[in-house]
């Protein structure tokens, strides 16, 4: 397929390949427009600090170590620090000054000599964050989270919730997984405070495993449910009637050369395009409902609920055609991408438990990522959702707008500003609001003509930018964040 250079992607992976240093409480210059005057609070984000370890590029975007942003806005002023994650496997390869760790997607140098048993992987705790239970936990989900200090963002150590995150299912499980993996995207219930989340475990028997923490931060087993394949699976659906909603697609580690070092494990994933996908529904009394839908992959949902006209499951999707294989992801990472790059696209899955059923319907033509909603609208009916992605119309595959679709009529606004990146758009309600869409938007983007990454606020309504501040280095967009207002 024919494959295009993209200056713009090009000139930000390069500027990324440093390490990207840490700051002390550094105030941002705002260099655009003036700060709202009630946006109090902190924006924590997380994600890769670097693209490549002491001289060695990584083949994928998911392997720099993760590094906390952390932005502290009180009306006139934003205060930045930044801190890596300090994982065992960071601090020894910055001891010894080269790498050391073999990553998701990236095997050490020197081909299946330098690779062969290590099966131990590098936890970069580079994919998310979550507030609760009185912890603060950087993410990654193939392996425990990491508890960090909420005022000075330094690494308390590795986080398994009392023993609860040790691999239970017997000698040779635990020697393939030890450690239960706990996923990048726990959904706090808005009316239990319960915290929701899921591993999918590799071993002798594969399994899909789901957590529960209470407020106070008691973790415990739910379910563990048979798989017959080591699945990779990213994302869930929690509703507010307390169903959790998972999509299994074949899409799975081919275990065997992921842990002899044949392959990095992103390289060893088998991709079986004529089966269809499963989907695993865990109702609130315990029951489980499996469906089927075809083939299709999806790294993140939006949200999803229980209808309340018909008592239908809603799960929205933003849905690949196919999964970007490793020599895509690699190729991004030299700035280059096909033509016909897939992208997702926003996709509504209607499932009647009842029947049996799955209903797809298409929510617009436009393709997008990483998307956020109103925080109180979660596993409810909602209207909104902020992504960066492209419209339809776009002549380049690069996902370089921010987009905001009304998932009720369809309707898409974007913005975009020439030769630049943005990450994941963060929503603030505006104190007071009652509308959805009344709030800010606060993201991460990086621009190739001025060299330089700049935090933005924008207005949620209509995306227009309400003020541009000046980082005094460049940051990797990185992947996911939170906001934690005032009070």
């Amino acid at each position: 397929m024919p494959v295009r250079h993209y200056p713009t992607l090009s000139a930000y992976i390069e500027a990324n390949r440093r390490t990207t240093p840490e700051y002390d409480d550094v105030e941002l210059e705002v260099v655009e427009g003036a700060l709202p005057p009630d946006l109090l609070g902190t924006l924590l984000r997380n994600g890769n600090g670097h693209f490549e370890q002491h001289g060695v590029k990584y083949d994928h975007l998911f392997d720099g170590d993760g590094m906390v942003a952390r932005f502290t806005f009180d009306g006139q002023r934003v205060v930045y620090r930044n801190r890596y994650v300090r994982t065992q496997e960071f601090v020894a390869e910055e001891a010894a000054g080269r790498m050391l760790y073999r990553s998701f997607g990236t095997n050490l140098p020197g081909g299946l000599r330098a690779n062969f048993g290590k099966t131990q992987f590098k936890n970069t705790a580079n994919t998310s964050l979550v507030a609760h239970g009185g912890h603060l936990l950087a993410l990654w989900e193939g392996g425990l989270p990491h508890a960090l200090d909420p005022e000075s963002l330094a690494t308390r150590g590795r986080f398994d919730y009392g023993g609860v995150l040790r691999n239970p299912f017997g000698w040779l499980d635990r020697r393939i997984t030890p450690e239960l993996p706990f996923s990048a995207h726990p959904k706090v219930h808005p009316v239990t405070g319960v915290l929701h989340n899921f591993g999918t475990v590799a071993g002798r028997q594969h399994r899909l495993v789901l957590y529960e923490v209470s407020p106070a931060g008691a973790a415990r087993v739910a379910h563990v449910l048979p798989l017959a394949q080591a699945h990779f699976a990213h994302d869930f659906v929690l509703t507010q009637s307390g169903h959790r909603i998972f999509f299994l697609t074949p899409v799975a580690f081919d275990v065997f050369r992921a842990l002899s070092g044949l392959t990095s494990p992103v390289a060893s994933i088998k991709i079986n395009r004529q089966q269809d996908t499963q989907i695993v529904v865990v109702a609130p009394d315990g029951a489980v409902h499996r469906l089927h839908t075809e083939f299709g992959f999806a790294f993140h949902f939006v949200n999803g609920y229980q209808d309340p006209a018909d008592g239908t499951l809603v799960a929205d999707a933003l849905l690949m055609a196919d999964f970007p294989d490793a020599a895509a992801i690699k190729g991004y990472l030299a700035g280059h991408l096909p033509d016909d790059q897939p992208q997702a696209r926003f996709v509504r899955f209607r499932l009647d438990l009842a029947a049996g059923t799955v209903v797809r319907q298409p929510l617009t033509d436009g393709e997008g990522e990483l998307p956020e909603i109103h925080p109180d609208r979660l596993g409810l009916p909602y209207r909104y959702t902020w992504t960066i992605g492209r419209p339809a119309a776009s002549p380049s595959p690069l996902l370089d707008h921010l987009l905001k679709l009304d998932v009720q009529t369809g309707a898409l606004r974007h913005a975009y500003a020439p030769g630049t990146l943005c990450s994941e758009p963060v929503v603030v309600p505006r104190p007071g609001s009652t509308a959805e869409d009344d709030g800010y938007l606060v993201y991460l983007r990086y621009s190739a003509p001025d060299d330089a990454t700049d935090l933005l606020v924008a207005d949620a309504a209509d995306l227009r930018p309400l003020a541009r501040l000046r980082l005094p280095h460049h940051i990797p967009l990185g992947f996911h964040g939170l906001w934690q207002g005032q009070g």
